[in-house]
């Protein structure tokens, strides 16, 4: 504890940090966390970090990797988390042009915050890679907070099964939130994504200290915008329901209030607002693009992997249990694995494969490489492959039956998607338009599929979604009921008019490929 305070007095830049460079990397190192060592593997890059300290990956968002590990410093054992922050389209790389890295501005906040007597974990090193006036990446090394948790953690305990003492700690760790976060406002500051895993908070003599987490776009504003306040007050809130009740959220807004000496007319209108934008971002539709974010991470879900030019995810589930193979293999070998499989179609545009991996029945669609111009389109839409891992789970989310999607494969040439891969889990079932002409199925069975297929097309009509290539082969009719594959060319509108022209074209083609 007194440690870290005392390595934040004066952490200024200048005064502070050691600047060390080696080609095209510059490293600022703090000035009492220096070792030969750890210099080195910084300056070297993520190979060299690899030999020397075999760090863990922390799961995070798509921008970022994060990894963990533990430095020798003066005899002592330091848990340090590395987050190298990554371009995620050519966009983001233009912005970085004109300001500063998403590391040094975690720096600068992180100083403005101590300055404030507000806790982050401690910067021992951060760095940026350059390419003649272009910055190529950057990277922050920061701390682990001892003893510390995030706030989500802590609270995960159903508050009706605790004990006194433990409720009694549960409701001060939610007030010292309100105070805190009430303090951070009337500061004129704003946390970028206050969400509670990006608070830590650990039990002192004191009381609870809280510690903030992702601060590469936290601000401070001479008066903080209403827009702002009302954001973060959000983020706080948007904890699930059974996790942060209703009366923990009137505890917290106490104790925000008091800081920020909100009239009491107006505090009520405040909680009132916050709790309607609240419930409207837990809606089915912002919960099922938070989800979406989730799936192209590594989290206890999923898992994100790089073999040579390939870029994948997987469900955790496919790549676990005894004696299932590594996921890296499988992206090595897929080629192969497709050949010696069941080929289901195979042209020009795709091929598709039935296969057995660590004991699952699965499919393969590979999409294949059609030229330059062909990839580069692909490359700015994004892979068609990962589209379809996309559309795949928010068909799931919405209990919309498709094949389980298993995983994705981006196979990249330089900055150009050259082939992608999806894999989904096999089912067995008929293409509708055979179940319809099945002399072997009732009349009566016909007529419920039928509406069936209507329901379905009724739900994707709620949701503002088109399938885009609704023809026969992509309607499976399974024991349970019609099932949708071959989601690539699937999109969700904004625009009303444009939605019901491409609903009524993706109906025409059902109808005329199918139905008699």
């Amino acid at each position: 504890m007194s440690w870290v305070l005392w390595f934040w007095e004066g952490s200024s830049l200048n005064t502070a940090y050691d600047k060390i460079q080696r080609k095209k990397r510059t490293v600022y190192i703090h000035k009492d966390f220096r070792s030969e060592a750890f210099e080195e593997a910084l300056l070297a890059g993520e190979k060299e970090l690899h030999n020397r300290y075999a760090p863990k990956q922390i799961p995070s968002s798509e921008s970022a990797r994060v990894y963990k590990f533990v430095v020798d410093h003066q005899g002592t054992k330091k848990s340090v988390y590395l987050k190298e922050n990554i371009p995620t389209s050519f966009w983001s790389f233009i912005k970085n042009l004109a300001r500063a890295s998403r590391a040094r501005r975690a720096f600068n906040a992180t100083v403005m915050l101590a300055k404030h007597g507000f806790a982050a974990p401690a910067i021992v090193a951060f760095g940026e890679d350059r390419l003649g006036l272009f910055r190529t990446g950057n990277f922050i090394a920061t701390l682990e907070v001892e003893d510390a948790k995030p706030i989500h953690q802590l609270l995960a305990d159903n508050p009706s099964v605790l004990a006194g003492t433990q409720l009694q700690y549960r409701r001060r760790l939610i007030r010292a939130l309100g105070k805190t976060v009430g303090r951070m406002h009337a500061a004129g500051i704003f946390h970028g994504d206050l969400r509670l895993g990006n608070v830590l908070a650990r039990q002192e003599e004191k009381g609870w200290r809280l510690f903030f987490l992702d601060n590469e776009r936290t601000r401070k504003f001479s008066r903080l915008p209403h827009r702002l306040r009302a954001k973060n007050l959000v983020q706080v809130n948007m904890a699930p329901r059974g996790l942060f009740t209703n009366i923990d959220r009137m505890r917290f807004f106490k104790e925000y209030c008091t800081e920020n000496a909100t009239a009491k007319e107006q505090k009520i209108a405040l909680i009132r607002k916050i709790l309607e934008r609240t419930d409207r971002r837990l809606s089915e539709k912002k919960r099922c693009s938070r989800e979406l974010r989730k799936c192209l991470r590594t989290n206890e879900r999923y898992l994100r992997i790089k073999v040579g030019r390939n870029l994948a995810v997987f469900d955790r589930a496919f790549c676990g249990g005894n004696g299932a193979t590594n996921p890296a293999d499988f992206v090595r070998q897929i080629d192969a694995l497709m050949d010696k499989g069941q080929t289901l179609k195979n042209d020009s545009t795709c091929c598709v494969s039935r296969l057995t991996w660590n004991d699952r029945d699965i499919v393969v669609k590979r999409y294949n490489h059609k030229g330059l111009i062909h990839s580069l389109r692909h490359t700015i839409k994004k892979a068609r492959a990962r589209r379809g891992w996309l559309h795949a789970h928010r068909l799931g989310i919405l209990n919309i039956a498709t094949p389980r999607p298993i995983g994705y494969i981006d196979q990249r040439r330089g900055l150009l998607t050259w082939k992608s891969y999806l894999t989904t889990e096999y089912v067995e079932g008929q293409i509708l338009y055979h179940f319809l002409r099945d002399s072997n199925v009732t009349q009566e069975r016909r007529s419920i599929v039928a509406q069936q297929v209507a329901e379905l097309l009724d739900k994707l009509g709620k949701y503002r979604i088109t399938h885009g290539d609704l023809k026969h082969s992509n309607v499976l009719i399974t024991e349970t009921g019609p099932v949708l594959t071959d989601l690539d060319a699937m999109k969700v509108y904004r625009c009303n008019w444009w939605f019901k022209i491409k609903k009524n074209k993706d109906r025409a083609r059902l109808k005329k490929n199918t139905y008699p």
